[in-house]
């Protein structure tokens, strides 16, 4: 098995995989498709200190061995693997908690999906339905991601939430909160993604030109957001998260830190409930659902594409264009 590991700051080796296939309750899978996400960027530039690691944060596969008491998951099968696991090591896991505190992430603590082949155990392995596309399975994360913002917000029907950053990710929130007949109101600097947005039905989305506290008072009546969700990959400094929130609302951040710095006067002035929201695990199930019924369409966020030979290279210029403040999408890496 090979797969592309970061050794160094902006340096890949191809490497050899010496993973060994024991055949209880476990697959290996053909890994036909990769995601190469914002977070893989910033560990492989060095900007996040991460292990060795294989990159990837997702990744798609065809079953080609596995245990034979595995019904279901037989040879041939198209699966999504998910990717975190239980670290085995916390005081949670340790007491049989469902909630570890040392989640493992894919492409962060262990191997992610650059790679030929990869052996998961069969809980992490998720049919996919024939009207989930290849490209739908892969921001199954993303979905997930979001289903766990909106539950831990507890979004009612005709909530306002306010969401800043304007990426993929963003496009997805707003949908997702539409289906759950919430009010999102997107807020981006990014010409490409206030477009994406506006086609993909968000109804409310302002721009670097508006004035967006005065325009989220007027949209919500005066009252400010009740929730707001903050991007921290977005270019937009936290303190707007608490600008446009109301007292006593629920802000969530999430995305990939990058160490901007953030500034909580007026949260706590205004006496916020702030929440940290990077977990998918548990919502993978009702992310395939969501997709599969088609509540969220994928034809408005911008996606590259390339090959696993190429992926040194398409690394190389998704740096270059990050230092040059350009958005930064997911790029799809196909590993056939």
């Amino acid at each position: 098995m090979k797969g592309w590991k970061l050794v160094s700051p902006n340096k890949l080796d191809e490497v050899e995989l010496n993973e060994v296939y024991e055949g209880v309750s476990k697959c290996k899978v053909k890994i036909t498709k990769s995601l190469l996400s914002f977070s893989d960027l910033l560990r492989y530039n060095g900007e996040i200190e991460t292990e060795q690691v294989v990159l990837g944060s997702a990744g798609i596969g065809v079953i080609v061995e596995n245990d034979a008491n595995l019904f279901g998951l037989e040879k041939g099968k198209r699966v999504f693997i998910e990717p975190n696991q239980k670290c085995q090591q916390c005081y949670n896991c340790k007491s049989g908690e469902s909630n570890c505190s040392n989640l493992q992430i894919a492409g962060e603590d262990y191997d992610g999906f650059l790679r030929d082949f990869c052996l998961s155990s069969s809980d992490k392995l998720f049919l996919l339905p024939d009207s989930v596309s290849d490209i739908d399975a892969l921001f199954i994360s993303h979905v997930s991601n979001a289903l766990a913002i909106i539950d831990k917000l507890r979004v009612q029907k005709g909530d306002y939430v306010a969401i800043l950053g304007g990426n993929n990710f963003s496009i997805i929130l707003a949908q997702l909160l539409i289906y759950y007949q919430a009010v999102p109101i997107m807020l981006t600097i990014e010409d490409q993604s206030y477009t994406a947005a506006k086609e993909s039905g968000v109804y409310y989305v302002l721009d670097k030109d508006d004035n967006w506290q005065r325009e989220v008072s007027i949209i919500t009546g005066g009252r400010m957001a009740e929730k707001v969700v903050y991007i921290t990959d977005s270019y937009i400094p936290s303190a707007k998260a608490f600008q446009l929130a109301s007292f006593n609302a629920g802000v969530v951040f999430t995305g990939t830190s990058s160490g901007k710095p953030v500034q909580f006067n007026q949260a706590v002035k205004k006496q916020l409930n702030i929440l940290c929201v990077n977990d998918a695990s548990g919502y993978t199930a009702s992310s395939i659902n969501l997709l599969a019924n088609k509540a969220i369409s994928l034809a408005y966020v911008t996606i590259n594409k390339g090959n696993y030979r190429d992926v040194p290279e398409i690394l190389k210029t998704l740096n270059a264009s990050y230092e040059n403040d350009q958005l930064i999408s997911e790029t799809i890496i196909e590993m056939i």
